[in-house]
């Protein structure tokens, strides 16, 4: 994981105007995977009030931004408005997926039909279905059809490696569309239960609500990139090493404006267990779930909760965008309750009345590792931009009139490449480039970061090199004295300096790589660098070995 420098984009300007009109969307089986869009106007429903919110949402899935406005934005040197196209696409991809979808993938006809079906996004494939903890190969990449939708889910194996199974007892009855199965504790590794003392590997550790409960993670695929990994064969390590030893680069599928659903997307979700009594569940996108929790002997724990989404992640990549489009949203208590409106409510991660409490500390576990539940007293070093706030406001204005669950949902910032085709900057280049554009595509915001999952990334001034790609045995230089400021330009191959840093979606997905050599007898592996995995950390943390059988 690297980190970036600090945000740099200006306040957006907002406007009013008429309402949008829906498009459907159709889903296809059979060769493709998802319908062209019908034919529509020139803007899309999303834009149709640009660049205001247009509050009458659809449940389509635009595979792009809309490129000629984005190009003509551009050109008239209206960088805010584009920040503001992506945004408001981030909302569109947002509602999209949490659309009320039946089985066969059609949409409800209004956002607030949820007895008409689950989110559209819980017909996808979860990440452990396709990354099997023995390595075997997915029922997914069977027939074709099963690459479209996950109508079931197999949970006789473990959804983490080093996790039991669920019992039978506990799934009895539950629908997996309506029932989530949750082990992993860490937003960006396989940390759970069975695994605390691989701390390290896991990048980061548990997040504890002010319950004392575990945030529980879980990724879901969409059918495109299910389809590139089944035909790849990347879902186990012994896939990833044959195809890097045979040359292949991984390239997913991108998505256009011309064609709905297309383009790969992953999605990640971070999920609070809601306790009665304790927490307000109507402010909750709330599901039933089983999870795998760690006892206090540190023995696995399986229960049967309620969880409330606190954080989700969309990662998309598409034609305008080859470094994808990262937008991130939270749920509006994570942080901050307006105590005269809501005098009951309490934020789900912070004690406003400990104005002493460390922020962002790492929980602490004994030698057995056990972690005692002391509640993280989460900060967010980046405050929400002005803009986005703005916008935030007319999406929950809207979804509050609507009577939607989602009027208490907020997006954080969109991420995008302004320049796609910008090479890497070089990591001994000097700043700011070294860190801003280490993934190529000079992306902005410089910073993006969640709550949810990347709370411990937050830290503020620290070390260059923590930012920057350093190849393999390339150790930090020597710190300076000096720190980074305006005006300064840096250009060693020698030196360390201070500077600010939180994280970014781009920089720490370009780091991802693939398995380019394995060693079942002694474990011993290597995987390829920077920027050859496609932005996808999956295929390096979640793939395991298949054995000879």
């Amino acid at each position: 994981m690297r980190s970036f420098f600090r945000h740099g984009m200006v306040r957006h300007g907002t406007g009013r105007g008429r309402l949008a009109i829906p498009i459907a969307v159709a889903l296809l089986g059979g060769g493709a995977i998802y319908a062209a869009a019908p034919p529509r106007a020139a803007t899309p429903a999303y834009l149709a009030a640009f660049p205001a919110f247009a509050p009458m949402v659809t449940p389509q899935m635009p595979g792009d931004v809309d490129i000629a406005l984005k190009t003509r934005l551009e050109k008239a040197g209206r960088f805010a408005q584009v920040q503001r196209e992506f945004d408001l696409y981030s909302w569109q991809m947002f509602f999209a997926l949490n659309w009320p979808t039946d089985a066969q993938g059609k949409p409800a006809p209004r956002i607030t039909d949820t007895a008409f079906g689950a989110p559209h996004w819980t017909l996808w494939h979860n990440s452990s279905d396709i990354f099997k903890d023995d390595g075997s190969r997915p029922a997914a990449c069977g027939a074709q059809g099963a690459r479209l939708m996950a109508a079931s889910r197999d949970l006789s194996r473990a959804v983490s490696r080093g996790l039991k199974p669920f019992s039978a007892a506990a799934l009895a009855g539950t629908d997996p569309r309506t029932t989530r199965a949750l082990g992993v504790i860490s937003a960006v590794g396989e940390l759970n239960a069975a695994r605390l003392s691989e701390i390290q590997q896991a990048f980061t550790a548990p997040l504890i609500d002010q319950n004392g409960e575990f945030v529980f993670y879980e990724m879901m695929i969409d059918p495109n990139e299910t389809a590139y990994l089944c035909d790849k064969e990347l879902y186990n390590i012994n896939g990833q090493v044959a195809f890097s030893q045979a040359g292949g680069k991984v390239v997913m599928p991108w998505g256009t404006p011309a064609q709905d659903w297309s383009g790969a997307f992953e999605l990640k979700f971070a999920w609070r267990i809601l306790k009665p009594g304790k927490d307000d569940f109507s402010r909750f996108y709330a599901t039933p779930a089983v999870v795998m929790d760690q006892g206090p002997g540190g023995e696995q724990v399986e229960r049967k909760v309620t969880v409330g989404l606190v954080g989700m992640h969309i990662g998309h990549k598409s034609s305008t965008s080859p470094q994808w489009i990262w937008s991130t949203f939270e749920q509006a208590d994570n942080l901050d309750v307006d105590p005269i409106a809501h005098p009951n409510l309490a934020p789900s991660f912070t004690d406003p009345n400990c104005a002493l409490c460390a922020v962002n500390q790492q929980p602490v576990a004994d030698h057995n590792n056990v972690y005692r539940r002391v509640p993280t007293q989460a900060w967010r070093a980046i405050p929400i931009p002005d803009d986005k706030q703005d916008l935030n406001a007319q999406v929950s204005a809207a979804m509050r009139r609507a009577g939607s669950i989602w009027q208490y949902y907020r997006l954080i910032d969109t991420q995008w490449p302004t320049s796609p085709s910008a090479p890497p900057s070089p990591w001994n280049g000097g700043l700011p480039g070294a860190i801003a554009n280490k993934s190529g595509g000079n992306p902005t915001p410089t910073f993006l970061t969640n709550i949810t999952m990347e709370t411990y990334f937050q830290s503020g001034n620290q070390s260059e090199c923590n930012g920057e790609e350093l190849p393999p045995g390339v150790a930090c230089p020597q710190p300076w004295t000096s720190v980074l400021n305006r005006g300064t330009k840096q250009t060693r191959p020698s030196g360390n300096m201070t500077a600010f840093m939180t994280e970014s979606c781009t920089g720490c997905h370009s780091s991802a790589g693939i398995y380019t050599r394995y060693d079942p007898k002694s474990g011993a592996y290597a995987q390829s660098g920077q920027l050859t995995a496609d932005f996808s950390w999956l295929l390096s943390q979640k793939a395991a070995y298949l054995q000879a059988r």
